[in-house]
């Protein structure tokens, strides 16, 4: 009989043990779901907007639309030298390939990937203090502050 009894208080604190366990379990995922909700999404955003991948499309793009309207100005300046019968291959600073260069990298920046938001499913069973130092990149504010 007694030994029923140490049996089941054995099962009983290993329960209230597991029971603790899941406890805390259960609360991280809330503080997980919470910092998630209401700062996590706001800090993946401006980490993808002011990552060095929008930076470089970006800059891509914007120097490709200054080649076409330079081009645009050249061409201008080009009929107007037709009527005074310069060669067109003299026309300085025209880049024949200014829409095809556009096109390339719009087409680059279409298919952009983010590798802050590529290693987010490395994230999923990591607790809430590795997610947060993983998101942050180095040198920026934390919320921890």
């Amino acid at each position: 009989m007694d030994e029923m009894k140490g049996d089941h208080k054995a099962e009983i604190e290993e329960l209230k043990s597991e029971n603790a366990d899941l406890a805390k379990k259960l609360e991280d995922l809330q503080a997980t779901k919470a910092w998630l909700l209401t700062e996590g999404a706001q800090l993946l955003a401006k980490n993808v907007h002011q990552g060095p991948e929008m930076t470089v499309a970006v800059a891509a793009i914007n120097n490709a639309m200054s080649a076409i309207g330079v081009n645009s100005r050249v061409h201008g300046g080009y009929l107007h030298a037709l009527k005074k019968k310069t060669p067109y291959g003299e026309v300085p600073l025209i880049n024949r390939n200014a829409e095809a260069e556009l096109n390339t990298v719009i087409a680059c920046f279409d298919s952009l990937t983010f590798l802050v938001v590529n290693d987010l499913p490395k994230l999923v069973n990591e607790p809430l203090s590795k997610i947060n130092d993983t998101l942050f990149f180095t040198g920026g504010a934390s919320s921890k502050e």
